[in-house]
Formats: C-alpha cells, sequence, structure tokens
C-alpha cells in the first residue's frame, strides 16, 4: 500500500529555510528566478529530477524549488506572492482564486490519484447511499471534500446529506474505533488502520480516473510576463518524466531522496497514482472532461459548505493555456 505523504494537508511552515536553489550558474532571461513552490508528493518529484540532471539549465531558466511540508503551505506561499507557481489540487486552486486576487492558471495536470484516496466505512454501513445522515470524518481545507463530493455523487447525495465531522487525519483511526464517526475519507497509513479495524473501502479515487489531480499553477500575471520561461519550465518537467520512463532506478533514487523514504516505499505510492502524459492533457482539460466534471462537483461542494464565495468555470484556469503550451519544446 503507497506510504503516507503529507502533500494534502494544511500545516505551518517556514518558507525562508525551505528554498532549494538550482545551480548559480544558470542563466535566465529575467534576474529573478522562477519560484516554485512543491510539497512531498510523487507527482511533483519529477521537478527535482529536472533540477538534479540539470535540465532547467539547459533550457535557459534559472529556478528555485521551495519545498514546503504540506500543500496548504504551498498554496499561502503562492497567495502571499512569496513564489510564482506552486503545485496544487483543484482545491487548492479554487481556494486562491476565491481568497486572493491572483488567477491561478493551470500550466499541466502532473497526476491523478488512481485509488490512493479511500472512502472507508464502517461494517454498519451496508452501501454508500447508507451514509445519509451518518457522521462521515474529512481534514477541512483538503481534497477530502472533494473525493467525498464525487462518491456522494455517484448515488445522488451531495455533502448536506451527511454530517460532517473536521478532524486530522491521524485523528480519524481513534474517532472510526471509538464509533464516533461511520465512515472517513483518508489515504495511507491511515486508511490501513481503519481497514484493520474492521472497515471497508466503499468508494476510492480509481473509481473517478483523472478526476483527483495534481497540477502545476502559475499566476496569470506571471504567464503573461514571462509565458517563454513557464513554458520551457513544464517542458523541463516532461523531459524529466521521460527520463524516469529510461532510467527508473536512478530517477527513483532521486525521488525517494526527496520524499526521505526508501525506493520500495516509493514505488508503493507510485502505485496509487498515474503520471500524466503530454498527449493526456487535452482530453483531460477538455470541455465536459475529466477535471471540469470533478471541477463541478467540488465547487458545488464547497459553495453548498461556504467555503467559497464566488462561482468559476475550469475555462477561467486555462485563460493563459496558449502561452504555456508544451508543443514543440524538446523531451
Amino acid at each position: 500500500m503507497p506510504s503516507s505523504l503529507p502533500r494534502r494537508r494544511f500545516l505551518s511552515a517556514g518558507l525562508g529555510s525551505a528554498c532549494l536553489l538550482l545551480g548559480s550558474g544558470c542563466s535566465a532571461s529575467y534576474q529573478e528566478p522562477i519560484k516554485f513552490a512543491t510539497n512531498p508528493w510523487p507527482g511533483y518529484d519529477p521537478l527535482y529530477v529536472a533540477r538534479d540532471k540539470g535540465y532547467f539549465r539547459d533550457a535557459g531558466i534559472e529556478v528555485v524549488l521551495v519545498d514546503l511540508t504540506s500543500i496548504g503551505a504551498s498554496r499561502r506561499a503562492f497567495e502571499r506572492g512569496q513564489v510564482d507557481g506552486c503545485g496544487a489540487t483543484l482545491v487548492e486552486i479554487l481556494l486562491a482564486a476565491d481568497q486572493s486576487g491572483l488567477r491561478p492558471q493551470i500550466a499541466s495536470v502532473v497526476d491523478y490519484s488512481d485509488g490512493a484516496d479511500v472512502l472507508v466505512a464502517a461494517a454498519s454501513v451496508k452501501s454508500l447511499a447508507d451514509l445519509r445522515g451518518r457522521r462521515v470524518a474529512i481534514e477541512p481545507g483538503t481534497l477530502h471534500i472533494q473525493l467525498l463530493a464525487l462518491a456522494l455523487a455517484s448515488v445522488q447525495l451531495t455533502v448536506r446529506d451527511v454530517a460532517l465531522v473536521p478532524m486530522p487525519q491521524n485523528a480519524m483511526p481513534a474517532a472510526f474505533a471509538d464509533g464516533l464517526v461511520a465512515a472517513a475519507v483518508c489515504f495511507p497509513p491511515e486508511s490501513n488502520r481503519l481497514l484493520e479495524k474492521g472497515g471497508k473501502v466503499v468508494f476510492h479515487s480509481g473509481q473517478v480516473p483523472g478526476q483527483v489531480v495534481d497540477t502545476l499553477v502559475f499566476d496569470g500575471g506571471f504567464v503573461a510576463r514571462r509565458g517563454n520561461e513557464v513554458q520551457a519550465f513544464v517542458g523541463a518537467y516532461y523531459r524529466a518524466m521521460a527520463f524516469m520512463e529510461a532510467n527508473p532506478d536512478e530517477a527513483h533514487a532521486i525521488m525517494a531522496h526527496r520524499e526521505n523514504m526508501s525506493i520500495k516505499e516509493l514505488r508503493e505510492t507510485l502505485a496509487g497514482l498515474h503520471y500524466v502524459s503530454r498527449k493526456e492533457q487535452p482530453q483531460l482539460l477538455a470541455p465536459g472532461g475529466p477535471v471540469e466534471r470533478s471541477l463541478d462537483q467540488l465547487q458545488g461542494a464547497m459553495m453548498a459548505l461556504a467555503q467559497l464565495r464566488q462561482s468559476r468555470t475550469l475555462k477561467d484556469f486555462l485563460i493563459a493555456r496558449e502561452l504555456i503550451a508544451t508543443t514543440g519544446i524538446r523531451a
């Protein structure tokens, strides 16, 4: 089973000491390097392969990878203007657009969860529909609400049909064992602990392929000023992906070191996600496609919970796509 990674949790993190500067010999068309915030999650690890293999330098750009402890910390750094872009789920994109003056733009979808995120229910819950009126644990401000909304929609329910119980993911096993909640949205290792306590998976992200995604995001204003560099940044990412496919042992060693885990643990984690190729981007981001469907479900849930003030469409986050098209970039 995949190992636990805190990418989807809001934790405090300092920015200054987290910066990892690419080699000082990089040449760039702008004096300021691109500052990009990441959090522990293998979907973003090809950026570190690109750094270590010199692909950013080869592309003529200077990049600072700001390695933070959670995806929430990455979003906050993005909103405060401390970084130019960040790794983000749809939750972070919607929150950043709603809570700041930024215009988040999706440069690329890098992966989607393919079974790693689960909704685990007690034995007394006979089916997803049986969750109506029951207590369901989620961690606030994370993609837990997205997976739950997708799960409930599959049986014509909404988040208003259940009683949400906010708590940190690491508190879920005890709450589940004590019967305080009938179900919980989580991922390993907590999901493993719930299963050990008699829980069962009633929904998982593999049932909605292409919908629980991680992306590379930049502010629209930054893309307008430095679109060529963003294009080169994305190209370096995909060059690193090609290297990983051709040289998995070396690439996985870089990634495992970054994640502070063994190569075996990394590969177990990779089993729960699907890396999105360049060719898959148009289909995922097409009108009516998986990402748009997921965004609509998620936004409806967040609006119902008063977590968003304004409704947006996927098009709002794709305005700058023509400036960051990846065609023609060396792979």
